[in-house]
């Protein structure tokens, strides 16, 4: 009995370190990164930035990210994009932010 519990504290005590390595200030400045550089890529923008900061929840990261049409036919036009990172899986997907609902929509 005595081997079963301190296997079970052993345990407890690796997800433990492992939860505190995640919260610390470098893991979510690694994460953050890591979702600005895949979401700037997904947009497919020229110029492409990000416009403030990323909005971290439990496995996503939401990027905004502001550019210009690289196809002729754009003729260079700005665009906004909002992005999710996908944290567990390491992707993200872009998709055009043409306009913030307004507030007074019901």
């Amino acid at each position: 009995m005595r081997v079963t519990y301190s296997l079970g504290a052993a345990a407890l005590l690796a997800l433990a370190a492992g939860s505190a390595y995640a919260s610390s200030p470098a893991a979510w400045a690694e994460l953050e990164g890591k979702a600005r550089t895949a979401c700037l890529a997904a947009s497919g923008l020229a110029k492409a930035r990000v416009e403030g900061a990323p909005v971290v929840f439990a496995a996503h990261v939401l990027v905004l990210v502001k550019g210009r049409w690289p196809q002729p036919h754009m003729k260079n036009q700005a665009a906004s994009f909002a992005c999710l990172y996908d944290s567990r899986a390491g992707t993200a997907e872009a998709q055009e932010w043409t306009a913030a609902p307004s507030a007074s929509a019901k």
